[in-house]
């Protein structure tokens, strides 16, 4: 084979073999460009999917947030327009009656000492049964142990008011210690019923002018005194009772059985003479009676 003729099978081998390379290097550039459109599409992808789980998560925080909204407001179904729905409270029991008849006598009984679910419990329910209320001057200390006893006195339309938290006597503290007292009966009660006593019963019957001029709120005596605490005997309470006429504020103590059961038999008896068994607040109301913070009352005559 001449030189020339070696020359041209070189070239052609050369000619040939650049195809190939261009083939691979388009292949190469075809499966990269695959590669790449696949890597973009599944980017667009995720981001498609982040917003739609970001939106989902938004409508579920609103959901969740209106059916929170709905189960304390009820669902009212006179929402007008496009105002936002307002947050409500459950419908609060009406704690004083309007359908009570001023011309016939009253008399609230009131219990001191308390809640107590043994005793307290059978009370409200012989009040309840006979479409009848009482006043109940709980001990602050008390509250959290028996919170669904006071929050069911209260539930059924009884008035919740305060005999300070620690049953201290109020009458040998000064004002710093008179104010922090009551703030801590306060407080406590009003995480169980959602409002603050109105009403203070003095532990041991004890008041001075200091108290006057501190206790901002009214504090109630009692005209009847059962001296349940000492007798701890039903007979002898219900005695202790036989003088009760309108007007009048008695004094008793949910911590003994002794005590429900002779409020269990007093209830029907005294609702059968014609009486209406209500609260402190729907006597006074009744009454006419505007009572002041700092002072004493003992009965609504």
């Amino acid at each position: 084979m001449s030189r020339d003729d070696k020359r041209r099978r070189k070239r052609r081998q050369r000619t040939e073999g650049d195809p190939k390379s261009v083939w691979i290097m388009m292949s190469a550039a075809v499966v990269l460009g695959v590669v790449i459109i696949a890597m973009v599409a599944q980017l667009v992808r995720l981001n498609r999917q982040g917003e739609r789980l970001n939106t989902q998560t938004k409508t579920e925080a609103s959901v969740d947030n209106s059916a929170k909204n709905s189960k304390k407001a009820g669902e009212s179904k006179k929402a007008k327009g496009t105002e936002a729905p307002q947050e409500t409270q459950e419908p609060a029991v009406e704690h004083i009656r309007k359908n009570l008849d001023p011309d016939k006598p009253m008399v609230a009984l009131t219990f001191d000492d308390g809640p107590y679910d043994r005793v307290t419990n059978r009370i409200v329910k012989v009040l309840a049964k006979n479409d009848s209320r009482a006043t109940f001057f709980v001990v602050g200390n008390r509250v959290e142990r028996y919170a669904d006893t006071m929050k069911n006195a209260f539930n059924k339309g009884n008035q919740i008011s305060t005999h300070t938290f620690d049953h201290g006597d109020l009458s040998k503290m000064k004002k710093k210690q008179i104010r922090r007292e009551l703030t801590r009966a306060f407080r406590v009660m009003k995480k169980i019923n959602g409002e603050e006593p109105t009403m203070l019963r003095p532990p041991y019957g004890n008041v001075n002018d200091k108290m006057r001029r501190t206790i901002k709120i009214p504090m109630i005596y009692w005209s009847v005194d059962t001296e349940d605490w000492a007798s701890r005997n039903s007979k002898k309470i219900l005695k202790k009772c036989k003088s009760i006429s309108d007007g009048d504020i008695v004094l008793m103590h949910d911590l003994y059985p002794s005590t429900a059961g002779a409020v269990e038999k007093l209830v029907p008896k005294l609702r059968k003479k014609g009486f209406q068994l209500v609260t402190v607040e729907e006597l006074f109301y009744y009454k006419g009676i505007d009572a002041e913070g700092g002072k004493v009352y003992f009965s609504g005559k």
